[in-house]
């Protein structure tokens, strides 16, 4: 019955990932596999010589949990020799066929070493950066397996000699067996749950990213700014808005263009990226236009950072096209406190903007302080 429902898992969890391969999935089912063999040959005891069937089922026992812990640390991209989730299956049946005469050694080593191979899968699940309820799910999984390994190993090696060794080791088997089975079913439901979670946060970049540039797309950039402004408005920091826009350049015509305004758009969006800083905001807000949220930045320092990125752009022949691509730069304040700051900054960027063009392009172009909000009437306050 427990191979039959770790073969059953396994087909699930192909089911439930709706993929031939994904970070460490393959290796996890080989693991539940080889459980199934092992858990197989357990049962088959008798029918077997006992040498080979109690040897070889827990040594496939250990393969499996070592490859589970390979597929673990490979879905968190951590590195795992391959000697270190093959090697130690076969070490283990070699060096059980030398204790067979030695029942307690016998099941001391053999549990050890499963013990082992689960405790490590939780020390990777824990070094995850992300997972939340399903790597907990994991760890603790993997913890009460390995608990149970150890109750294991003790009873082999603190009653060895004792009279009630036998009578020990026959109530235990089974209840270790059957543990083992739940850990291990609830430790691939969390595994499964992890890989949900990640294809979950990669359709949700993917929602948010524009394909081209790798900068959030307009609708992204709007909710985030929105959130960035509120934290703001909290701790009382400036802010500031950059609109930028590339200048009309003697492109190709046809899909040459096509091809070519592509590549300056993202080497663009690479120049922007690499000059801000960690908790700035950039966006692709319109073909050939970006928005960038500049967090606690005082007006002036705002100004450089406007000016910093005029100069790379000219600087960094963008395309390799000749002469080298330009771009317009209008500059807004943001006041944080005020209600609609960010659609009113947005409003005196482009404006700023669609100035610096008129102007005659390739410049940048502050925009005056917003006119402060009206104050409320009487009648105004009397209802606040």
């Amino acid at each position: 019955m427990l191979a039959a429902s770790a073969l059953l898992m396994s087909v699930l969890l192909c089911t439930g990932i709706g993929t031939s391969r994904a970070d460490g999935f393959m290796k996890w089912n080989l693991g539940l596999g080889s459980l199934a063999a092992g858990w197989l040959l357990a049962t088959l005891r008798g029918w077997l010589p006992d040498v080979a069937a109690v040897a070889a089922a827990e040594a496939l026992l250990l393969t499996g949990f070592c490859l589970q812990l390979a597929a673990v640390a490979e879905f968190g991209q951590q590195r795992v020799w391959l000697a270190q989730w093959l090697l130690p299956g076969p070490l283990l049946f070699v060096a059980l066929l030398f204790l067979m005469r030695n029942p307690p050694a016998f099941a001391a080593l053999s549990s050890l070493a499963c013990a082992t191979a689960l405790a490590g899968t939780a020390t990777a699940a824990r070094r995850l950066a992300s997972g939340g309820a399903p790597r907990r799910m994991l760890m603790l999984a993997c913890e009460a397996g390995a608990v149970v390994l150890l109750a294991r190993t003790a009873v082999a090696l603190l009653l060895p000699q004792s009279p009630s060794y036998g009578a020990a080791t026959t109530a235990l088997e089974p209840v270790a067996l059957i543990a083992l089975f739940v850990t291990s079913a609830a430790a691939s439901i969390g595994f499964l749950l992890l890989h949900r979670e990640r294809a979950e946060t990669g359709l949700r970049q993917l929602a948010a990213i524009d394909p081209l540039t790798e900068t959030f797309n307009r609708l992204a950039f709007l909710g985030l700014a929105e959130a960035q402004l509120a934290r703001a408005r909290r701790s009382g920091e400036p802010c500031a808005l950059l609109m930028l826009a590339l200048d009309p350049h003697g492109h190709p015509e046809g899909r040459g263009r096509s091809r070519t305004n592509d590549r300056v758009l993202r080497e663009l969006a690479a120049v922007l990226r690499d000059g801000l800083r960690a908790g700035d905001l950039i966006g692709r807000y319109g073909d050939e236009e970006f928005c960038i949220l500049l967090s606690n930045a005082a007006p002036a320092a705002v100004l450089e950072v406007a000016e910093r990125m005029h100069a790379t752009v000219a600087a960094r022949r963008l395309g390799e096209l000749a002469p080298p691509v330009t771009v317009s730069i209008g500059v807004a304040s943001c006041e944080p406190q005020r209600a609609g700051a960010l659609h009113v900054a947005l409003a005196y960027a482009e404006k700023a903007l669609l100035d610096a063009k008129k102007q005659g392009r390739n410049r940048i172009v502050a925009a005056p302080a917003p006119t402060p909000a009206p104050a409320p009437t009487g009648r105004a306050r009397r209802a606040a």
